[in-house]
């Protein structure tokens, strides 16, 4: 029951969110990382984790870009598809260390990686597929980054990043399923305490 609920909900939300033209993301985008610099727990933080887009995701390269300029220790994702999980690999140059895989996916060419500890990173910013105001996430079905969190010892400021159609009444959810402490989007800063 709660498989097909996540399923239909993902769905739907895909649809609205594809349906954006290019330029339409591009725009928004801006407006949802200029957010981010807005947030006290960004100011701070000192490691932050951003995931790079793939599809129709809120666009991350210029905040990514940002951080590293201003000096932030930037982590991005590994995917360790072998054995279902993420990785945690620092990042120095956006333009030099980053390269397609065989997926799609942007991520480090092996030999720039250098991995983090999750306990290290002060604040994550991670992509979904769907959100509620409570924070419940809904992402792409695979649980790599529920499975990420709720192994850590510590958990690092969650700030999810979202268009506005990726926001709906109520995700359902499991006893894996991590809460956002704040979303972003194009309108508002949600905050989910």
């Amino acid at each position: 029951m709660l498989t097909t609920l996540k399923k239909g909900i993902r769905e739907s939300v895909l649809r609205k969110r594809d349906s954006l033209s290019i330029d339409e993301r591009a725009g928004l985008s801006q407006k949802i990382c200029n957010n981010i610099l807005s947030l006290e727990e960004y100011k701070h933080a000192r490691v932050v984790h951003f995931f790079l887009s793939i599809k129709s995701e809120v666009i991350t390269e210029d905040a990514v870009r940002g951080a590293i300029s201003t000096g932030k220790k930037v982590v991005v994702p590994v995917m360790d598809k072998r054995h279902r999980r993420i990785l945690l690999s620092g990042l120095n140059d956006y333009d030099k260390e980053l390269a397609p895989t065989s997926h799609g996916i942007i991520e480090p060419k092996p030999e720039f990686y250098k991995f983090v500890d999750l306990n290290d990173i002060d604040l994550m910013v991670l992509p979904g597929v769907a959100f509620d105001l409570n924070g419940h996430r809904l992402g792409y079905g695979a649980g790599y980054y529920d499975r990420l969190l709720r192994d850590a010892d510590t958990r690092p400021f969650l700030v999810a990043l979202a268009f506005e159609v990726q926001i709906v009444n109520k995700i359902p959810i499991g006893d894996h399923d991590v809460r956002m402490d704040k979303i972003i989007t194009e309108k508002r800063i949600i905050d989910c305490k």
